[in-house]
């Protein structure tokens, strides 16, 4: 599997269904506790959304990690999914990521995509 470990800032719905989705996968998975700084243990991020609705947390993020030169992916689950899992195998493959802090909005999951999405990434990343 090319992706190593997935870092969630919580246990929310939507952190839930990844960690879900790792833990069928083999994908190691943990929680950011805080103990350290969260630049310190990630390596990259990847921001969840559907058409391009990024919430303001997210975006700040986002910029906090490009000035600590940590690569970003977005991914937007209602684009054309084989182009965004492509487009995601190529970014993990280029970046080689240790750990990916994965972000989202929580109404994600109630996006039908969002389950089909990830099936769909369980074939191209092993």
């Amino acid at each position: 599997m090319l992706l190593k470990k997935i870092i969630l800032r919580n246990s929310e719905p939507f952190e839930s269904a990844i960690a879900d989705w790792c833990n069928k996968n083999k994908v190691v998975v943990e929680v950011f506790d805080g103990k350290e700084s969260l630049y310190d243990v990630v390596s990259a991020l990847v921001i969840m959304h559907s058409d391009h609705n990024i919430s303001r947390e997210n975006k700040d993020l986002r910029d906090a990690m490009d000035k600590h030169h940590k690569p970003t992916q977005e991914i937007d689950i209602n684009g054309t999914m084989n182009a965004s899992i492509s487009s995601l195998r190529f970014w993990i493959e280029n970046n080689n990521p240790e750990a990916i802090l994965m972000v989202g909005d929580p109404k994600l999951i109630e996006n039908t995509r969002f389950e089909e999405y990830f099936k769909n990434l369980e074939a191209h990343l092993n």
